[in-house]
């Protein structure tokens, strides 16, 4: 299908306020916390993440699965033991530090991943600039390989720049090296990637990356599109990828017209598209199941005249999933 180009990484839901708020959020950062002890990784799963708030309330929220992350300290309470975690919330931008319960054997030295100073080392340029540097948050993610070691899969965000990457950094003689970059594309209104999770659907031994990117072309014209990408040879493998929101009232139809079948009408001229993906089992993996409804418009009247359900699987044929479209 054609879709935007886009301006995707846990799982986060909808698109930013906008890249200024956590722009200006940044240019007061608070002080870096100190290298870590050890790293956790989310493999087994989702996991709740708990943050203390300015007005002293604490906010709950879930860390994806695939997320690596640093730990600076432990506690024990309650006879849980509690790991101390940095995670970037893509959905704000903003580094937060809170607290996640963990299992001491899930701990990894601090030896084993190369911390943020070091990635930024390997990015060289605009990274070994002071400010650059000071102002760029990394959210790290471990995706399985068919062999060897998982690749280390790292969000670059860097807010008061407006730009963000993914990097893939693979092992090589004990340490980790990049070897491909896809930017993110950025502006004053687009946040960049707002959501990632690393899952296996295809069953070959290898995780999909799954990630939520908005866009926009006009001032009516925006969305959000899910990506699924696997990691190739050290390259991006794209597999998929569909609107789970796509306004397009920028400009209109002189004629409405339904479209067959019925996810033809994804993104025409004149529609409001709302969807969600979830994942049912398929062969040895999973496939994406697209559900949502595309709203029809007309010039001059606020509200929808008509509108469609749609419901579609798209299942794997042995190099990609199925288009939507």
């Amino acid at each position: 299908m054609k879709c935007p180009t886009l301006a995707i990484l846990l799982f986060a839901g909808i698109a930013l306020p906008g890249a200024l708020a956590a722009k200006e959020k940044k240019e007061a950062k608070e002080p870096a916390p100190p290298a870590p002890i050890g790293w956790l990784d989310l493999q087994a799963g989702a996991r709740s993440f708990s943050i203390s708030l300015p007005d002293l309330q604490k906010a709950t929220r879930h860390l994806s699965p695939g997320a690596l992350l640093p730990v600076f300290k432990t506690k024990e309470k309650h006879g849980a033991q509690l790991g101390q975690v940095g995670v970037l919330n893509l959905e704000t931008g903003d580094s937060e530090l809170g607290w996640v319960e963990i299992n001491p054997a899930e701990l990894k030295p601090p030896g084993d991943y190369p911390l943020d100073s070091e990635l930024l080392r390997m990015l060289g340029t605009p990274y070994l600039d002071d400010f650059t540097a000071d102002h760029t948050d990394i959210a790290r993610f471990l995706v399985k390989q068919p062999e060897g070691p998982p690749a280390l899969l790292c969000y670059v965000f860097t807010a008061p720049l407006s730009t963000a990457k993914l990097v893939i950094f693979t092992p090589h003689q004990g340490k980790f090296i990049p070897t491909t970059e896809l930017n993110i594309p950025m502006n004053e209104m687009q946040s960049g990637i707002t959501s990632v999770m690393v899952k296996d659907l295809v069953g070959d031994g290898s995780a999909c990356v799954i990630t939520k990117e908005p866009f926009r072309e006009q001032a009516q014209t925006y969305g959000t599109i899910m990506h699924i990408r696997k990691i190739n040879d050290g390259k991006f493998q794209d597999l998929w990828q569909a609107p789970i929101e796509f306004h397009n009232l920028s400009q209109y139809s002189s004629k409405m017209q339904i479209l067959q079948p019925p996810e033809m009408n994804i993104g025409t001229p004149g529609t409001v598209t709302t969807g969600e993906v979830t994942f049912r089992p398929s062969g040895k993996g999973q496939e994406p199941v697209w559900k949502g409804k595309v709203e029809f418009y007309v010039f001059g009247r606020d509200k929808s005249v008509d509108s469609v359900n749609i419901e579609k699987a798209c299942p794997w044929d042995g190099q990609r999933f199925a288009p939507l479209r």
